[in-house]
């Protein structure tokens, strides 16, 4: 199955790294940009999929318990810097746009061959208010384009294009202590797929508080809050004064990151889901950690993720479809990275990586076990 094609995503990918090429080389851009960091990233990896899906009470299209995939990918990520002045404002481009091609193997119709592009990019600008703090403006596109999206167990998100704009306001440090707080909107348009025809699309905004220990130079702990409103106009409910789907969301957290030679993160949030439908209402708590460290041997460097997600929902219903994105409030995901320099300008990665899931039918998921080969090459050095 095809989905729709994103309206802009091609386009701005290709127009972004030649411009990036156009500021990285000699030329009247050079005066006027400057790239901070430019990375190509090429890989291979080898998946395998596999799922309980009980909870589905209607005829899948290719039925599967199994498959396997092998996957190679091409991207590019870094930033470009449009003003860094003396007194402290700055304007920075981030970006990270690649494809991914799979190789299905295991259905019993037909082998698919997935093929997805993907693209973030975030356009940011700082400055300092006086002795208050500092002020930070973001705006940002995120997008996806898949084609030949497979049935279950082999589980990607359909297309779809994201907008948001941010503004966030951090304090100067009272007593060893940092208040910051950001506000938020978001516009989400998903292609039209054959279960979702229409009801995808939503408008959410919010806002998140938080406070930041600053007393040591090798930890801090953050603790947030944070609340978030959505709207999805184009999913009826069955209330005539109340005719499309809210939603209503509170999130409580903290999170401990450790500095130094071994760079440390771990975190706690719980999540309240509350809504004017009964099917997305649920309760959830994350535990995370990474870590990121230098090893003694080869050169080598690592890095441990690990995520660990609990949802329940608060009505039991016979058959979910999840509006895409919402089963990602319930993944657990491991991965470990193992690195090192392979040239002056070149890096490999070797990650292994576990993912569960839920997938966009509620209370069924699948599992996803994978090794990639990752290679990173700076053409400007390190």
């Amino acid at each position: 199955m095809k989905e729709r094609p994103s309206r802009v995503l091609p386009g701005v990918i290709l127009g972004l790294l030649a411009g990036v090429a156009a500021a990285a080389g000699p030329g009247p851009l050079e005066a006027q940009l400057r790239v901070s960091d430019l990375v190509f990233t090429a890989g291979l990896s080898a998946e395998g999929y596999r799922g309980d899906f009980s909870a589905v009470t209607v005829p899948m299209e290719d039925p599967s318990e199994r498959v396997a995939a092998a996957v190679g990918q091409f991207g590019a990520w870094g930033g470009l810097n449009f003003l860094d002045s003396p007194d402290g404002q700055y304007l920075d481009l981030t970006f990270d746009a690649g494809l991914r091609q799979f190789a299905a193997m295991g259905y019993e119709l037909r082998d698919y061959a997935p093929r997805e592009w993907a693209s973030r990019f975030q356009l940011s600008y700082g400055r300092p208010l006086g002795d208050l703090g500092r002020l930070t403006v973001r705006t940002g596109y995120r997008g996806r384009w898949v084609e030949d999206r497979p049935p279950l167990p082999l589980f990607l998100q359909p297309g779809y294009e994201s907008f948001r704009g941010s503004a966030a306001l951090e304090l100067f440090p009272i007593q060893g202590v940092a208040l910051d707080g950001t506000a938020d909107l978001e516009g989400a348009d998903y292609g039209a797929s054959r279960f979702f025809p229409d009801i995808l699309d939503r408008r959410s905004q919010g806002i998140e508080l938080g406070a930041r220990t600053v007393g040591s130079d090798f930890w801090s702990v953050r603790f947030f809050t944070s609340f978030r409103w959505s709207q999805y106009r184009d999913q009826p409910t069955s209330l005539t004064e109340d005719p499309f789907r809210r939603d209503r969301a509170v999130n409580i957290g903290a999170t401990w990151s450790g500095h130094g030679q071994v760079a440390t993160n771990l975190g706690i949030e719980g999540t309240v889901n509350r809504s004017n439908s009964n099917r997305p209402e649920y309760d959830a708590v994350s535990v995370h950690g990474d870590l990121t460290a230098s090893l003694p041997i080869w050169e080598l460097s690592t890095t441990v993720f690990t995520l660990f997600t609990w949802k329940s929902y608060v009505h039991v219903v016979e058959f979910d479809r999840l509006v895409p994105g919402e089963e990602a409030d319930n993944a657990s995901i491991v991965y470990l990275d193992l690195g090192r320099p392979l040239a002056e300008n070149l890096d490999g990665v070797l990650r292994f990586g576990w993912t569960r899931a839920e997938t966009d039918i509620g209370g069924s998921y699948y599992q996803r076990l994978g090794t990639t080969l990752l290679l990173n090459f700076r053409p400007g050095g390190r």
